[in-house]
């Protein structure tokens, strides 16, 4: 049997290789992530004064973790976007709710968070990544590129090999698709 190298492996084929304990499997997932996540993380957390690399780091520790804990399908790219963001949205609520005092201690995180809605909110967002899975492929790259990556339409219509018009309907196809499902949902 040849080996085939790890960059020519798709994400599920990645993701099984990593599942099955090859550890250079991960390294290719970060490899091919880390750039674009940093970018999005960055955009995120623009003007708060934390540091995009370490909710990056952080992120693919988690994901490290996670990805061996279930086996579980999943649309790769999509789920380590959502990492980043609920880490990114952990960092900027923690400063927003802490309290500075002179001494530059600061308070606890505010305590009448409802536990309810938090919950809530993380159901809807594994929906919508769930959601974004579903949707044919080219669309789901598109909007991921596009809406959590932040590339322009030309730089979405190149990846995508195909024109701007063509990348621009394959967004709006891939959000009204996401709609119409999450409504249905």
């Amino acid at each position: 049997m040849i080996a085939v190298p790890i960059p020519t492996l798709t994400d599920e084929q990645l993701v099984a290789h990593f599942r099955d304990g090859d550890d250079a499997a991960f390294d290719e997932i970060h490899r091919r992530y880390r750039p674009a996540l940093l970018r999005f993380a960055t955009k995120m957390l623009r003007a708060s004064g934390h540091d995009p690399d370490d909710i990056v780091q952080d992120a693919f520790i988690r994901a490290f973790r996670a990805l061996r804990c279930t086996d579980a399908p999943m649309a790769l790219n999509a789920w380590l976007y959502m990492i980043v963001r609920n880490r990114a949205l952990d960092g900027l609520r923690s400063s927003r709710n802490a309290v500075q005092f002179d001494d530059g201690l600061s308070a606890p995180p505010d305590w009448r968070t409802d536990p309810a809605q938090q919950v809530g909110d993380g159901d809807e967002l594994r929906r919508i990544v769930d959601e974004i899975g579903r949707l044919p492929r080219r669309q789901r790259i598109a909007l991921v590129l596009r809406e959590l990556d932040g590339r322009t339409h030309a730089e979405t219509a190149r990846a995508l090999d195909t024109t701007v018009s063509g990348s621009k309907s394959l967004i709006v196809r891939a959000r009204s698709n996401l709609g119409t499902a999450l409504r249905a949902a």
